[in-house]
């Protein structure tokens, strides 16, 4: 399974879960939704591992956290903020900033990278960025543990650990454990994941996430909501 193929699942999966947000559908729908985000973290860590410049890298989900705000308040918000209750683009950027710290500016000393991860997770909770400060640490986890060297665990096997403890802390508290079998059943897919790119549409997941927020948006005012 190729990184292309791993995109096309975690938009699917995201869809469903926006879609079943704004339409008010049965939480079930709001599980399968669960398995986007580790995707995402995953692809978005292959990204810092394997992209020509981590600048050019943070340049696009910056302009595109900017581009998807608006769609993302007119889905979920009641307000237009840049600074309040930010897209999931927001948390992304913070991460993989922190990365950046990590590999261009300490030469992958982890000690002296807590302090920009440290300060990168405190701006995801002043901006109330989707999924916050875990969101941003899990970004740095696991696309460092692509790049560790361990005696006794692969990185690919760390990181599939670190993506497991992700979906059992963010959603520990949730009253049913369905949110986090929905998220662990993204473990298998990134398993079964060769590390190839596939087809090179990298614009597909940038482009994809502001149009559908708002083709939701527009036609959940003229269908009915349940």
């Amino acid at each position: 399974m190729t990184n292309f193929n791993i995109k096309l699942i975690a938009l699917a999966t995201m869809l469903i879960d926006h879609t079943a947000v704004i339409f008010n559908l049965h939480e079930g729908y709001r599980a399968i939704g669960r398995i986007a985000l580790p995707l995402f973290i995953y692809l978005i860590a292959e990204g810092c591992l394997h992209t020509k410049s981590i600048e050019k890298y943070l340049l696009r989900l910056g302009l595109f956290a900017l581009i998807s705000e608006i769609p993302y308040d007119l889905a979920f918000n009641e307000n237009i903020s840049f600074l309040r209750n930010t897209n999931i683009f927001y948390t992304l950027w913070l991460g993989v900033a922190a990365v950046y710290f990590c590999k261009k500016v300490f030469n992958k000393n982890l000690v002296l990278s807590l302090i920009p991860l440290g300060l990168a997770m405190i701006t995801a909770e002043v901006l109330s960025s989707d999924y916050g400060a875990i969101g941003v640490f899990f970004v740095f986890s696991i696309a460092v543990s692509g790049i560790s060297e361990t005696k006794h665990l692969s990185p690919k096997l760390l990181q599939l650990l670190l993506l497991t403890l992700f979906s059992v802390v963010l959603y520990a508290n949730m009253p049913t454990p369905i949110y986090i079998i929905g998220s662990l059943m993204a473990i298998p897919i990134i398993f079964f994941s060769n590390g190839k790119l596939g087809i090179p549409a990298k614009w597909i997941f940038y482009m994809f996430y502001p149009s559908h927020l708002l083709v939701l948006t527009f036609l959940s005012y003229i269908l009915p909501r349940y």
